[in-house]
């Protein structure tokens, strides 16, 4: 087993609990070894910064500061939210460059005897999962054929951006090929890093439907039956408002939207409630009825 510092924020507390659950279910079987970052917080989200700086990179820097006493200077802090990765990196990157802003934190965290040196390596779950994970001992615990099954890898926005070692920025592969390492058919999904709306669907519905609706077109378009997410907001918003984008682009979606552990847990042969595949707003059956 390897074992990792894991973040898992808050989504997988609250509507990305599937996922939480299919990461419980996969993860030690691939020899992966998730230990939880005491008194972790949330890493503020993506849009705090542009409301108040200093307090959202103090929100993460305290996270950070908390890695590196739990995983070790120079050690790695594992993220399942693509969100969360996004916050975490930024924030190791920003206050690398500027010293005016990583003194201002300091100063924050001093206040909680804390003290970051930005040296922890973010890593995304996905990556874990795809690059850290043999071939041979994935392949080795695979139990069901997943030949039959047409998905379409959603990378989102944030995962390959900025430009990281996981995968290139604007042409990623490594999702569409691990995808088929499953034994499943990785469609052309050429929106593939498109973003799925964020929150603005309580802001600016009319357009996140749009930009929903865009993704989601794209799918079945391209025959797939069901598109794979590595981010619970990503999942959130292609499971829930299906209907509001199929009223904008004057179609009809019933396109299941899975987690990566998910299609992971159902090539290994995890029963699909215990992946929590039934608490899913838009139904995966006649997925599953491919596979068993």
């Amino acid at each position: 087993m390897t074992t990792y510092t894991y973040y898992p924020g808050c989504s997988l507390d609250a509507t990305g609990k599937p996922y939480a659950r299919s990461i419980a279910a996969t993860a030690p079987a691939l020899g992966i070894e998730l230990d939880e970052l005491e008194d972790w917080n949330c890493c503020g989200a993506t849009a705090y910064t542009s409301y108040d700086q200093i307090k959202a990179f103090s929100i993460s820097g305290r996270i950070l500061s908390l890695a590196e006493k739990a995983a070790g200077h120079g050690g790695e802090i594992v993220a399942p939210c693509s969100a969360c990765f996004a916050v975490l990196s930024k924030s190791v990157r920003y206050m690398r460059e500027d010293a005016v802003l990583k003194e201002q934190v300091d100063d924050a965290l001093a206040a909680a005897g804390l003290y970051t040196e930005c040296d922890v390596k973010v890593r995304h779950l996905l990556d874990v999962y795809v690059n850290d994970v043999p071939e041979e001992v994935l392949t080795s615990q695979i139990k069901r054929d997943l030949g039959m099954v047409r998905l379409a890898p959603y990378y989102g926005c944030q995962v390959v951006r900025p430009k990281n070692d996981f995968d290139h920025y604007a042409q990623p592969r490594k999702f569409d090929e691990y995808l088929e390492l499953l034994g499943a058919q990785p469609i052309y999904y050429p929106v593939k890093t498109k973003c799925c709306a964020g929150t603005f669907i309580t802001t600016q519905p009319e357009v996140a439907a749009r930009m929903i609706g865009l993704l989601l077109k794209s799918a079945k378009d391209n025959d797939a039956d069901g598109i794979v997410v590595c981010c619970p907001l990503c999942q959130f918003n292609l499971d829930n408002f299906q209907k509001e984008a199929g009223e904008y682009w004057n179609e009809e979606f019933h396109i299941p939207i899975l987690y990566f552990p998910q299609v992971v847990g159902l090539a290994l042969g995890v029963a699909p409630a215990d992946l929590d595949l039934n608490k899913h707003r838009v139904s995966a059956e006649a997925l599953l009825a491919k596979i068993i």
